[in-house]
């Protein structure tokens, strides 16, 4: 049994000494992390240098050595160490050997790839000039091996190529190492998380101290180490400022600056001790200047994203920053330097504070404790009470209101919290008796999320109506119209004392009349109140928290508070209407049954008929138009616009304004205005900034006329910028509209063929759309693809895409046989689909015939003998290759020397070379049509309908692909 000696100190880790090969000590502290190096005498454990002992590892370790029999002496020393000076340049010197080792492999790998390249070429130079295996010669086997050797040698060059690539960069990180270490951004990011580290140990040290632990003496060695690399660091820092390395702190900056973060321009919301609060808008990222008004939502909120000072880059002030934006230009680093030289953030923050002392100093607002300004409403799911707790402006409970508990009716609970209508129902009714009524922002959930917080504002006042006198009783007449006369029969809420009336017309029946009273706590339209029988329940369009009146709410009824003259009710199919009139306070008007006359519809159609003839007759005029007021028109045939082209636009129109007109017509219903022709102007409007544009109102155009839609379509065709497809669409919108080919090509400058090709283009399928409008099919092509049947489209485009072709022109010659062979098989009464991939034949394909199934034996023989005569014409075409090479390698002296004495000279035999290149080329020609019609053949299938139904010949073609 051996002695021995496991020793730690943080300058040499942790040794195990007295240990020999072969003696078994290594297999038992191998699993307990020691292991072995030619560069340390003995047995190490693994990243145990310039740290702490691993006492776990090291008496699990003499444990083991111990069960097995040896003597173990264990000793660690804490206090031999080396400075952290010396551990970071013993750090950067093993960073230069690795480089210069990972240079020293590089090279070699480099080396050895040009030899496998250079041994490929050599060997491949008896292959020049396209010279094939002959089979059956007796070169056949050596030209084979030399075939191997080059793939062998090409494979093994590239991989050496890519060791070399691998090891170059490790060399260049290796390289790069201290440079990145003492980085003074990175090292401020250090010095803060070893900051944190610091005080966390002393806080550790002042507990063990109080408490009489063991761990005294370990945490007073971390604080050493870490206040040791702590000054390191800063000196780093320091070092680097008097190198002339800007470093940011908060005195740099001042609210409302810009700061160049992550390469784009950001404006400051706040100027916090660690980091910058700067203006943040996800839709819009990335965006290379992104201000505060554009990271502004609902009006008021501003979002916004922290930023480290570590990563910020440079600093320009506002005023800087609008005068480059209205130049169209975006500050560089040189340029923001110079800005910020000129306005310092401490002269900036200066007039901030005189700005904010000039002002005039608020009013109450939130702030005042003595103002109700909120509600907080506690109560569980399924809860029998709730809790309302009034607000004051410091979000306290208010002194003056005390708590108001909330119960439901008999036999009901309150199951949506908040939501629940009837719950809602109580709020309102206690706001109300308050003389409070619900603010404009929704619920919200309460910091700690026990409950619902949402602003209130005092009741508006509103002027007591004068008297109504009452109106008489109406008698029911039997009168001849068209639609049935309806009584109207009287709810709940009418017969109670002193409560208003409203009357509930469908949406588009009747207008709301100005200075009508408006209440967010119509009971009517909750749950919990009677509806009358046959009318609809509107508060199922209706949020249940919403403080909107119904009459402001599109898409929902309309709540009208009447007058004392009588009104005639259109009423609606489905459902009748209810109307009932205002009674004086005190006052029980008699219910009386009423007659609705439709006669006011008629009128009012009569009213809209003439102000449109008058709106037709009007001349076009020229106005300046608020641009949230101009709508795109959707029937518009372009839908794809460069953005970039947009922005240039934009540029140009921020710095010399709308230059030409719009045309726009102006649609009466929504009172707004439709682009017809300068969407693209419109867009680079908005995104310049420009709320007003210069617009030429086309009044007697009409929204999705014929003549609207010919005027669109012929200003945008022929632009660079319009697609294929866009085309294609607005010329079937023509088509459908009455035009025929002819006027159509009259009206946009083309010819009847070229509209009728872009038509075709709308038989291609959708993924065949898609790709024609990305650009990665061409026109050409894809008009030849649109003549096939949608499935063989799928599949043409599938190999097209994956570069199952050399070029356009295979692909285009490979359409054309396709078509070719659905043409035939359509005479035969079957039908032709291409596989997903060619079916690749096993065996001797040469003694294989395309389209066999159908081929009788005759045909059959004589294709193979004719097979084998065309084959051994092409053969003899090798001895021609041969002279030609001769001829193309030779020298053009010689050739004038040799051929200017023979007949006809050197241009008769240049005549007959051009001869043989038109053939050649005419050869070439065919033989691609030719291996396209192989190709189609060989990759498709033909099935009969009358075997298979059509379904089941779907499933049939599907298993054919799929195997």
């Amino acid at each position: 049994m051996a002695t021995i000696e496991i020793e730690h100190t943080r300058a040499e880790g942790t040794l195990l000494h007295g240990s020999r090969k072969g003696d078994g000590i290594f297999e038992i502290v191998r699993d307990h992390g020691f292991w072995f190096s030619r560069h340390v005498t003995g047995l190490f454990l693994k990243h145990s240098r310039d740290k702490e002992a691993d006492t776990w590892r090291i008496n699990r370790a003499a444990d083991a050595l111990r069960a097995a029999g040896h003597e173990v002496t264990v000793t660690i020393n804490e206090e031999e160490r080396r400075s952290f000076a010396e551990i970071e340049a013993d750090r950067e010197q093993r960073a230069e050997d690795r480089a210069e080792r990972f240079d020293d492999r590089a090279g070699r790998a480099v080396a050895s790839a040009d030899a496998r390249r250079a041994t490929a070429d050599q060997i491949s130079k008896r292959f020049e000039f396209g010279q094939p295996i002959l089979v059956g010669h007796h070169s056949e086997g050596r030209a084979r091996r030399d075939a191997a050797r080059i793939d062998t040698n090409m494979r093994k060059s590239f991989e050496e190529r890519d060791r070399a690539g691998y090891w170059a960069n490790r060399a260049g990180a290796s390289e790069n190492y201290a440079k990145h270490r003492k980085d003074p951004h990175r090292t401020l990011r250090r010095l803060e998380r070893l900051g944190a580290d610091l005080r966390q140990q002393e806080r550790h040290h002042a507990q063990a101290v109080e408490k009489g632990w063991d761990s005294v003496e370990r945490h007073a060695r971390l604080i050493r180490d870490y206040k040791e690399e702590i000054a390191y660091w800063e000196e780093i820092v320091k070092k680097a400022e008097e190198d002339g390395v800007k470093i940011w702190r908060p005195e740099d900056f001042a609210p409302r600056d810009f700061v160049l973060y992550s390469g784009s321009w950001y404006q400051i919301a706040r100027v916090n001790p660690k980091t910058l609060s700067i203006a943040w808008n996800l839709r819009l990222a990335p965006k290379r200047v992104m201000t505060l008004e554009d990271a502004t939502f609902d009006g008021e909120r501003v979002g916004t994203h922290t930023a480290d000072y570590t990563n910020a880059r440079a600093r320009c002030p506002e005023a800087a920053m609008l005068a480059f934006l209205a130049e169209g230009k975006v500050p560089g680093t040189k340029s923001a330097h110079a800005a910020s030289e000129e306005q310092p953030a401490s002269a900036v923050r200066e007039a901030q504070a005189a700005e904010k002392k000039k002002a005039k100093p608020k009013k109450k607002g939130s702030s005042d404790p003595k103002v109700v300004k909120r509600i907080y409403v506690t109560c569980p799911l399924g809860g029998a009470e709730a809790t309302l707790t009034w607000l004051n402006g410091n979000s306290r409970p208010h002194k003056d209101f005390e708590p108001v508990k909330i119960t439901p009716p008999e036999g009901e609970q309150f199951r949506r919290a908040v939501w629940s209508r009837s719950l809602q129902v109580e709020i309102e009714r206690i706001l109300g008796e308050q003389g409070y009524v619900c603010g404009e922002r929704d619920w919200a959930v309460s910091p700690d999320r026990s409950g619902f917080v949402r602003p209130i504002e005092p009741k508006p006042k509103v002027a007591p109506e004068p008297p109504q006198p009452e109106e008489p009783a109406a008698v029911a007449v039997e009168q001849p119209a068209l639609e049935p006369a309806i009584e109207e029969q009287p709810s709940a809420a009418e017969v109670n004392e002193g409560q208003a009336s409203v009357e509930v017309t469908p949406e588009g029946t009747e207008e709301t009349p100005e200075g009508a009273e408006k209440t967010c706590s119509d009971l009517r339209f909750l749950s919990g109140n009677p509806v009358p029988q046959g009318s609809s329940e509107v508060s199922h369009s209706v949020h249940p928290l919403s403080s909107t009146p119904h009459s402001e709410r599109p898409g929902t009824m309309t709540d009208i508070a009447t007058t004392a003259t009588p009104e005639v009710t259109e009423v609606a199919e489905t459902a009748p209407a209810k109307k009932a009139t205002r009674k004086a306070p005190g006052k029980k008007a008699p219910v009386a049954k009423k007659v609705v006359e439709p006669t006011k519809v008629s009128k009012r159609r009569e009213v809209l008929a003439g102000k449109v003839a008058e709106t037709k007759a009007k001349p076009d005029t020229q106005k300046t138009i608020p641009i949230d007021r101009i709508d795109r028109d959707p029937n518009q045939p372009r839908e794809l616009f460069d953005q970039a082209k947009l922005e240039e636009l934009a540029g140009s129109m921020r710095k010399l304004g709308q230059l030409q007109p719009i045309s726009v017509r102006y649609d009466t219903g929504t009172r707004r205005y439709t682009i017809i022709m300068g969407e693209r102007r419109w867009r680079a409007a908005k995104m310049a900034g420009l709320t007003e544009m210069t617009a030429l109102v086309l009044h007697g155009a009409v929204g999705g006329s014929r003549e609207l839609l010919a005027k669109q379509v012929a200003e945008n065709v022929g632009r660079a910028d319009m697609t294929p497809m866009e085309e294609a669409k607005s010329f079937k919108d023509l088509e459908k509209a009455g035009y025929t080919i002819e006027d159509i090509g009259e009206m946009c400058g083309k010819s009847p063929a070229y509209v009728g090709w872009r038509i075709d283009l709308l038989k291609l399928c959708d993924s065949a759309q898609d790709a024609l409008a990305k650009g990665l099919l061409g026109v050409n092509l894809a008009w030849y693809a649109a003549q096939l049947s949608p499935q063989n489209q799928m599949r043409f485009l599938s190999r097209y895409t994956q570069g199952g072709f050399a070029n356009d022109r295979d692909a285009e010659a490979f359409v054309k046989a396709c078509r070719a062979e659905e043409e035939r098989r359509e005479s035969q009464g079957s039908f032709f689909v291409l596989t997903e991939e060619a079916a690749g034949k096993k065996g001797d394909v040469q003694e294989s015939i395309l389209g066999d199934h159908d081929v009788p034996e005759e045909e059959r023989e004589r294709i193979i003998s004719e097979r084998s005569k065309l084959t051994k014409k092409i053969e003899r075409l090798s001895t021609a290759g041969e002279i030609l090479a001769e001829l193309a390698t030779a020298d053009p002296e010689e050739l004038a020397l040799l051929l200017a004495g023979a007949a006809g000279g050197v241009e008769v035999h240049s005549k007959r070379m051009g001869h043989l290149r038109k053939l050649t080329g005419q050869v070439i020609a065919n033989l691609t049509k030719a291996q396209a019609i192989a190709s189609v053949r060989a990759g498709g299938i033909a099935i009969n309908p009358e075997a298979v139904t059509p379904d089941a010949a779907e499933d049939t073609t599907e298993d054919e692909v799929a195997a």
